[in-house]
């Protein structure tokens, strides 16, 4: 169920990660969305940047990420300043 929604503007000038967000505590999924441009991301530790890195297309539906994996989570802007739409979802939510 979900939980909690948040938004984030994100940008080419620096790498964002789950610090910078405010994740629900009893969240154990997350669904993200890239809104008016691309983010690149990264799972691994390594910072992504604007030419490395997965693609979060905002021509593609929401993808799903368990927390454990979006906690290592780090991400960045393509190109412009994209905002990223992000559903919680857990135990209890409505």
């Amino acid at each position: 169920m979900f939980i909690r929604y948040e938004q984030i503007t994100i940008s080419t000038a620096r790498v964002y990660s789950v610090n910078d967000l405010s994740p629900n505590p009893l969240a154990t999924s997350v669904m993200l969305q890239a809104a008016s441009a691309n983010i690149r991301y990264t799972m691994d530790g390594t910072p992504p940047t604007t030419a490395i890195g997965m693609l979060l297309l905002t021509t593609s539906e929401p993808e799903m990420f368990l927390m454990e994996d979006f906690k290592r989570i780090k991400f960045i802007a393509a190109s412009g300043t994209p905002t990223l739409n992000i559903h919680y979802s857990g135990p209890g939510g409505s």
